[in-house]
């Protein structure tokens, strides 16, 4: 694959006042960068690397705060003292490699930025024995920001080097900031060994602690069988609404961060549209899925990840509104209106007036839909596909939600 090469960029110009990322912060962030590279030379270091996607939560996919590895000196898989670490200061102590920072310095620069490391494919898809070159990469909310405003589209990219292992050439900062560095995303990042340094501040995951998928416990349907409406579209039971498991057509969060979902479930008369397009979550409405974290790796195979949420609904009376689901996920702090939304009703799925989705603090709503109750046991109690196919070998119909795919099971009090 050909690097994506970017035009040379002045780091200097047009930068405003009031911009989180100064250049002197990307400068010491791509040095790092550098530095860190130079360190994952050493064995036992790119092996600490590795066990981080055995970290809890992580699910195969490399990340960790380096703020808190310095801070606290070890390897948090071993509890052993950090190789990275170690090797980081004796690297940086020979004078020689040094670009233009002391050790102290770039410490004290982790520490006070909160810098991580993440590697979203590398645990998975590189065995470490045969990695002989490495392209080290560096994030910036502002370089992210800059290419939003352009196209609300952009999947993300950010500026890397590549180093090669067995080279003793340490380029200086200012050479990689003026003509050595590319653009790399997901693309370059599956075929090529790459880690990504950055201040990513992203959300905790309340995804299950073993980072492992497990759908099977919330697959246990209890009490009497899910009965059809009546003829006058009426329901008789009281029912447990659950979403199992979701998985994603492709990488909706901008490279290299992970996918963190949200979920409000309310009946339509608690979620209601206000004057600019927006849905009003009430108080009342219930958020069953807030953060669950999906690699990049997972939405990219479109791995089935579990919700390990009890229910959506927990009870749906016979008198109770149709169900409103409101979908969400954290792609940045732009302001970013999103448009489009689809209803389902008795006669089936199809296209709603356009609702104007809009940042809800830091989490872009993309998604609000209303489920008609009867058509949901309709489909779900005679298998009826939408359209979309069955979760796995089960009966179980799949529903759009923009990029998200989900599937209902129903349960009787």
């Amino acid at each position: 694959m050909d690097q994506v090469q970017e035009p040379n960029i002045d780091f200097v110009q047009n930068v405003e006042k009031g911009k989180r990322v100064s250049v002197d912060y990307e400068k010491n962030l791509a040095e790092l960068s550098l530095v860190f590279g130079e360190v994952l030379k050493d064995p036992q270091a790119l092996n600490e690397l590795f066990s981080f996607s055995k970290i809890d939560g992580n699910s195969g996919s490399i990340k960790y705060n380096l703020k808190k590895l310095f801070e606290k000196g070890e390897n948090p898989t071993s509890r052993k003292k950090s190789a990275i670490v170690d090797a980081f200061k004796r690297l940086t102590n020979e004078k020689a490699r040094l670009t233009n920072s002391s050790p102290t310095y770039l410490i004290d620069f982790i520490e006070n930025n909160n810098i991580s490391v993440t590697a979203p494919y590398l645990a998975e898809d590189f065995k470490m024995d045969e990695i002989n070159e490495l392209t080290v990469s560096w994030w910036t909310e502002e370089f992210e920001r800059e290419n939003l405003e352009k196209d609300v589209n952009w999947t993300g990219k950010t500026r890397a080097v590549k180093l090669k292992f067995d080279s003793l050439v340490f380029p200086s900062i200012d050479e990689t900031l003026e003509a050595n560095y590319f653009l790399v995303d997901d693309e370059w990042a599956m075929v090529n060994p790459t880690v990504v340094l950055g201040n990513f501040d992203e959300p905790t995951s309340n995804e299950i602690e073993d980072g492992q998928d497990k759908v099977s416990n919330n697959m246990r349907l209890n009490g009497a069988p899910v009965q059809l409406c009546d003829v006058n579209g009426k329901s008789s039971q009281n029912l447990i609404v659950k979403i199992p498991a979701i998985r994603l057509e492709e990488n909706i969060a901008s490279w290299p961060k992970d996918n963190h979902i949200y979920l409000w479930v309310g009946t339509s008369g608690s979620v209601t549209q206000g004057t600019n397009g927006t849905p009003n979550i009430s108080a009342d409405v219930n958020m069953p899925i807030g953060g669950l974290k999906i690699t990049r790796k997972e939405a990219n195979i479109q791995r089935w990840k579990s919700t390990e949420t009890p229910f959506i609904i927990s009870n749906w009376n016979p008198d109770a509104d149709n169900m409103y689901l409101v979908w969400g996920y954290v792609k940045s702090n732009v302001n970013i209106d999103v448009t489009g939304s689809i209803k389902a009703t008795k006669d089936g799925v199809s296209t709603e007036l356009s609702v104007k989705i809009a940042k809800k603090e830091e989490i872009q709503l993309i998604s609000a839909l209303s489920f008609d109750k009867c058509f949901t046991l309709y489909n779900n109690v005679n298998g009826l596909d939408q359209g979309y196919g069955y979760y796995g070998d089960t009966s179980y119909p799949k529903y759009p939600f923009g990029k998200i795919r989900a599937y209902f099971t129903l349960e009787t009090l």
